[in-house]
């Protein structure tokens, strides 16, 4: 596992034996108390493939669906998902990905695992952080750790190749009255995308 607090961090995910970058970015306490405070009808939420530079458009479709109103706060959020989603294209050299915006208030995913993809970005926004270790088994991990909420994850994935990824992640135990934002990004690789 390589972490830092500067974005090109997340590239290392590249490096022989890096299964996981972690990247910090400097909070952002205005948004943060601006998007937790938003009732969980009102978080956009949004799974759809994409060129990256497309994401600012399918971002605001999202926020008018979910009848959130036009902010400077709101057009911050909609940058910061879509930086992500360059970000993640970038490290992983894709021309398409799948933006996932998941509103979750439950334990989405809670075994163990590496997805089915070469790799994933795992960023949550809002609530508890995803958690993740050091495989011991087969969807075993004696030891976690959890990421700060608002910071930024590239796992890799059952699909990257020969290398073992050795750290498996998943959703956080659910916490009662708690929403979770999640963003997510796949790249669309050329075997997945027929």
């Amino acid at each position: 596992m390589n972490s830092g607090h500067d974005p090109r961090i997340l590239g290392t995910i590249a490096l022989p034996g890096v299964a996981v970058a972690l990247w910090h970015p400097a909070p952002d306490p205005d948004r943060q108390a601006w998007l937790d405070a938003l009732p969980a009808d009102r978080l956009p939420r949004l799974r759809q493939a994409m060129r990256p530079q497309d994401a600012p458009a399918a971002l605001r479709a999202a926020c008018d669906a979910a009848s959130l109103p036009d902010s400077p706060q709101r057009r911050a959020l909609i940058g910061h998902i879509a930086t992500l989603t360059d970000l993640a294209a970038q490290h992983l050299d894709a021309l398409m990905v799948t933006l996932r915006v998941e509103v979750t208030d439950g334990q989405s995913c809670p075994k163990w695992h590496l997805d089915a993809v070469r790799a994933r970005l795992l960023c949550t926004l809002r609530g508890a952080g995803t958690q993740f270790g050091p495989a011991t088994g087969p969807a075993q991990v004696d030891r976690h750790q959890q990421m700060p909420t608002g910071s930024v994850a590239l796992f890799r994935g059952r699909g990257w190749g020969a290398q073992p990824a050795g750290i498996l992640h998943r959703s956080p135990p659910a916490i009662a009255g708690q929403t979770r934002l999640l963003v997510v990004v796949d790249p669309v690789d050329e075997a997945a995308s027929c």
